[in-house]
């Protein structure tokens, strides 16, 4: 079975440590300045305090994390039932359904929840544009294209630019291997299905200490 050509941003699957990743989410607030974010995209901090979408080709501080989840701000925090939010379980029906319970739209406040550790493993597929990527570029950094989120779905679509495997300190992801997983090979067994999943990490996280602030 070859590859298939499905992005979907980036899924944690563990740390390089062995520390569990869930323990490193955080519930970051949303402004109402900022691109579509969906959940597996890779969001920064940017300097009035907020995060927004990681920018493709962009020199920035960093990295710091990707978005597993959306809390659409809604009717806000319920003091008395607790929920927070509109996409949470409720005595009521919530309002929220389809993409939008996997997306922040376009200049909309609420709440994403961003696993940030900075030893983060996580899996996305490259987009075997022109030079799909191959066995000898693990250790190398890479970029990503970011085509928006899914209208369907809500999911990110962000995959790996294979073009820009390169060792440019600043490139924010650095190829770990190639995705242990049924079916995932290497765009020279197949040129005509170039869509490789591999594992990364982030080569540019804002919370290394080696970052420059913002």
């Amino acid at each position: 079975m070859a590859n298939v050509d499905r992005p979907r941003g980036f899924t944690p699957i563990g740390t390089l440590s062995g520390s569990p990743w869930q323990a490193s989410i955080e519930q970051v607030e949303c402004d109402a300045t900022h691109a579509l974010i969906g959940v597996g995209d890779l969001v920064e901090m940017t300097a009035d305090g907020y995060p927004d979408i990681l920018t493709a080709g962009a020199v920035d501080s960093g990295v710091f994390g990707v978005v597993v989840g959306i809390n659409v701000v809604g009717s806000g925090f319920n003091a008395t039932t607790g929920i927070q939010g509109d996409n949470h379980l409720s005595a009521s029906e919530p309002t929220l359904v389809g993409a939008e319970t996997r997306s922040l739209a376009l200049n909309t406040a609420g709440s994403l929840f961003v696993a940030t550790a900075p030893d983060l493993l996580m899996v996305g597929q490259e987009d075997g544009d022109t030079t799909p990527l191959t066995l000898a570029g693990i250790g190398a950094n890479v970029d990503i294209v970011n085509p928006g989120a899914s209208a369907t779905t809500g999911n990110s679509l962000m995959e790996i630019d294979s073009d820009t495997v390169a060792t440019t300190a600043t490139l924010p992801l650095r190829l770990i291997r190639l995705h242990n997983q049924p079916g995932n090979e290497l765009a020279s067994v197949d040129a005509t299905k170039p869509w490789t999943d591999w594992v990364v990490t982030f080569a540019n996280h804002a919370r290394s200490g080696l970052a420059v602030g913002i």
